[in-house]
């Protein structure tokens, strides 16, 4: 928008324009496709197959939208390697899908806790933050 076109709105009505934008691209990131964004990207083959055949096991539950089965192998993870920020983000994605809102933020924040920048977990607890309809929180995680 030019600035004459932006003189006409109020403070009021850009703050909503600008919200609405990013409630937008927020949905519009949390609906792409697994495959390009919210489980593995081509360049994460290779770490996958190097992990632990729990998590390999609950990844490939997670790529085919079987989140009840990948609770069990990420649980198994955990118990194992209770520090791995990963399986803690994946656990809290999982839930998140099964609506076990409560736990998703539990999970989501044990990632943060080890890995404060880890980028998925910043995502899913912004998106888990939008469907308990904090948006002042899911923004912050921008």
């Amino acid at each position: 928008m030019s600035q004459k076109a932006l003189m006409k709105y109020s403070h009021r009505e850009l703050k909503s324009i600008i919200l609405s934008s990013l409630i937008f691209i927020i949905f519009l990131i949390s609906n792409l496709p697994m495959t390009l964004h919210a489980v593995e990207s081509p360049d994460d083959g290779d770490y996958i197959q190097h992990r632990p055949r729990n998590y390999q096991q609950a990844v490939g539950y997670i790529k085919n939208s079987d989140y009840h089965s990948a609770v069990s192998p990420l649980k198994k993870e955990l118990a194992e390697n209770p520090e791995d920020a990963d399986t803690h983000n994946y656990m809290g994605y999982a839930l998140r899908k099964m609506n076990d809102l409560k736990n998703s933020a539990i999970y989501c924040a044990g990632a943060l806790d080890i890995d404060p920048e880890h980028l998925g977990a910043l995502e899913y607890q912004g998106e888990l933050f939008l469907a308990l309809g904090n948006l002042e929180l899911a923004t912050a995680n921008l």
